[in-house]
């Protein structure tokens, strides 16, 4: 570190100090401080000399409260010098040359004060024990003292500075955690839009031959449908009574498809329905129990649709009363984008504090059963 970038580091330190109107509490709190300790060491000595018998001199204690006072002025300096000369792996090259200086430096300053606050005491008071501090030999006594002292405040700066350093970081790194949790619950949410608009849209183009009036009314419900996600387009969450009515109104269109051969049995308390859930997350699922369980059936089918509270958990159920899984097929085989997104949706939001379970029925079908924490909607 060059000669110019020390004056040049030295004085956008004291620029700072005095611009920053924050420095003011700064030096209140540093004198505080510097004054309790010192409170704390005399009352010690008081005592000390009190138990010997011998007389307190408190022109000695006096002097001690001015170089506090001398150290609690500086103290703010050397943790602003930290703050912007910090000693690191990457900077101590230049930076323990410069702490060295700048200790060299308080020592200096403090040896003119110590020098004329003794000097004043010792004759206002007429204490010549005094005088014996102002010998020469005191120059490197105060000059090691100084060091030692700006060293301790030193290093209590690089304990606050570190930490400082780290908590922004940790603030930092959950700042991008949760950026990037937000950015990718958009993108598994986006997806189901076309995934959910073309498969109806097929549904309304099969139907358009057969029953023009039954199309019409799927293409109003269609579009009320995407009206209503449009506008939640922001939310990760919502209320399970708003849930449950963008439901109602997508099973509205598949009733539509289906008629008689589609029913569906609700069974949810009171006491859920303000209950928190992801946005959209029950259409892909009762999706997915109509294509594979009911529309593989020759007659009428029924899917199940359950809410309760468990333990500080809401739990979901959707079941259906079709073939379910193959012997020895996973789940997997039959999920396809709905259950893929919407467990992946769910270790976004909940991490490990959420279950996704599928499973075959013992007596013929398929269910998903889904469970995370319950939490009221405002």
């Amino acid at each position: 570190m060059t000669k110019k970038n020390w004056l040049t580091s030295a004085k956008r330190i004291l620029t700072e100090a005095r611009d920053v109107p924050r420095w003011g509490r700064v030096w209140v709190v540093s004198l505080a401080i510097w004054i309790g300790l010192d409170v704390l060491v005399q009352t010690q000595n008081y005592s000390w000399y009190r138990e010997k018998g011998i007389a307190v001199p408190w022109p000695k204690f006096l002097g001690d409260y001015v170089d506090s006072t001398f150290w609690a002025f500086l103290t703010p300096l050397i943790l602003l010098a930290v703050s912007r000369v910090p000693i690191e792996r990457r900077t101590w090259r230049r930076a323990v040359p410069f702490h060295l200086l700048a200790g060299l430096a308080a020592s200096t300053l403090w040896l003119p004060q110590l020098q004329m606050s003794r000097l004043f005491l010792a004759v206002y008071f007429d204490d010549p024990s005094l005088f014996r501090e102002l010998s020469f030999a005191m120059g490197f006594r105060v000059a090691v003292e100084g060091l030692l002292l700006y060293t301790q405040v030193l290093a209590i700066g690089h304990g606050m500075h570190y930490y400082r350093e780290y908590t922004a970081r940790d603030l930092s790194a959950s700042r991008l955690e949760g950026q990037l949790a937000q950015a990718q619950l958009q993108i598994l949410r986006m997806q189901l839009h076309p995934h959910f608009l073309f498969n109806t849209l097929n549904t309304i183009s099969a139907l358009i031959h057969k029953d023009v009036r039954a199309a019409d009314r799927m293409l109003a419900l269609l579009g009320d449908l995407l009206r209503d996600s449009f506008e939640k387009l922001g939310a990760q969450e919502v209320a399970l009574k708003q849930e449950l009515d963008f439901l109602d109104r997508y099973l509205e269109i598949e009733q539509t498809r289906f008629q008689d051969r589609l029913v569906v049995e609700k069974e949810i308390p009171p006491d859920t329905l303000d209950a928190l859930v992801p946005n959209l997350i029950l259409q892909p699922l009762v999706e997915n129990a109509i294509r594979h369980g009911i529309a593989r059936r020759a007659g009428a089918g029924r899917i199940e649709l359950s809410a309760w509270r468990d333990n500080g958990m809401l739990a979901v159920r959707i079941r259906d009363d079709g073939p379910g899984l193959p012997a020895g097929a996973t789940p997997s085989t039959r999920g396809g984008v709905g259950l893929a997104n919407s467990q992946a949706r769910l270790e976004q939001l909940y991490g490990r504090n959420h279950r996704f379970e599928l499973s075959n029925r013992p007596g013929g079908g398929f269910e998903v059963v889904l469970a995370f924490p319950f939490r009221s909607s405002p």
